[in-house]
């Protein structure tokens, strides 16, 4: 995606909640998160929302997936308990989605890793009812748009 097409993704008209507050939103939820507290992620996730983690081969079957809020709440919570954590880099917004860069540290990695998530809320509101994990910023901008 070119930076003019970037630019206009930024631009977006925001809906009836505002984009700085989506963003404030995820920031919060993850820096709740980094102590131990789901309660801002449990309130920013619809009781429907799936999480489609990246795509681990040809088979599309095959991506993990988390069905539901309580599903998501397990993993995240599993995941804090075993020591990874999720560093909140920058934020795009368009419409009703926020491509979000996540930088995730564990401590059985040698190293971080870095992914975009993409946050796509309800039209009206500020319940989130999908996540997407994408394993590059142009793959977010892909989905962003979509």
């Amino acid at each position: 995606m070119s930076a003019s097409s970037l630019a206009h993704v930024t631009r977006s008209q925001p809906s009836s909640v505002g984009m700085a507050e989506r963003q404030e939103l995820v920031q919060g939820a993850f820096a709740a998160l980094d102590g131990g507290d789901l309660g801002p992620f449990k309130e920013l996730l619809s009781p429907d929302a799936k999480w489609v983690a990246i795509p681990q081969g040809d088979v599309v079957a095959e991506t993990p997936t988390c069905a539901n809020r309580d599903a998501i709440l397990d993993r995240l919570g599993r995941l804090h308990k075993n020591g990874r954590r999720f560093r909140v880099g920058k934020m795009v917004e368009a419409g009703d989605r926020v491509a979000v860069e996540v930088t995730l540290q564990s401590p059985e990695w040698s190293d971080s890793v870095t992914l975009f998530r993409v946050f796509t809320f309800e039209s009206s509101g500020d319940s989130v009812v999908r996540l997407n994990d994408c394993i590059d910023e142009s793959y977010a901008l892909q989905v962003l748009v979509a």
